[in-house]
Parts: C-alpha cells; structure tokens; sequence
C-alpha cells in the first residue's frame, strides 16, 4: 500500500521528479508495517521534500492497472494508494531521499511526463482545488 500527500498553494502543487524513472509525482510512498498511512503520508513527504505537514484531508483511494510500477530491478508492483491534500506545510521544499528535484507546477500547466497513476491523481486534484 502507498500513500502521499498532494500540497496546494495558491493554483500549484508541489511535484518531485523521481529517481528511480525520471517521471514526476506527488510526494509518497510506501506504508510501513505497523504504520498508519497519514503517518506514512507525512513521513514520505518529509523525507522526499523536507516538508512537515498540516492537516490532511483525504482524496481519494487510487488502484487499478494504471497503477502498475515496474522497478529497475524487474519488480512488478501493483499499488493502492491513499491520497491526502493538505494547504498547510512548514518548512521549504528541497529535493530529497528518492526525490532527484522538487517543483511547485500550475495546476492548469502540469507536466505531461508522469506515469498514469499521476494522471489519475492529476483529475482528483483538479476537481478539489477549483
């Protein structure tokens, strides 16, 4: 199971090119066993930006085969992902952990390299930020 955090500030979100296949994302990641997935939402946030977050208000459960990941070392992965957005962060953005860049992107000018999940993630953001 994955969860993330999407991070709106004034028509943008925050977005991290990932290492691992270059493509851009919300700021998340596993959940660890015995973790609570806000907890795991938080953390990865922390740890892949260096941000501290505010309240988290649920987006959206995301799953299916658009959410199929494939790791460089051959593991195929299919993942849940529990989506929180939150207006309140601490702290400034800087590219960390997995993360090989940190950019804050219009929501009406998104990059259009991410992987499906991203764009699936994308559509629920809009619908909650206009």
């Amino acid at each position: 199971m994955g969860a993330g955090v999407a991070v709106l500030r004034g028509g943008q979100v925050l977005l991290v090119r990932r290492i691992d296949n270059g493509l851009w994302d919300i700021p998340g990641g596993r959940v660890e066993p015995g973790e609570r997935v806000e907890a795991a939402a938080s953390r990865e946030l922390q740890e892949e930006t260096g941000l501290s977050d505010g309240t988290l208000t649920l987006l959206g459960v995301f799953s299916g085969p658009q959410h199929r990941h494939l790791y460089p070392d051959g593991n195929v992965v299919e993942w849940v992902t529990v989506l929180f957005v939150t207006r309140e962060v601490q702290g400034v953005a800087k590219a960390a952990d997995d993360a090989a860049e940190v950019r804050w992107w219009p929501l009406n000018d998104l990059p259009v390299d991410v992987s499906p999940a991203t764009r699936a993630y994308f559509a629920a953001l809009r619908s909650v930020a206009a």
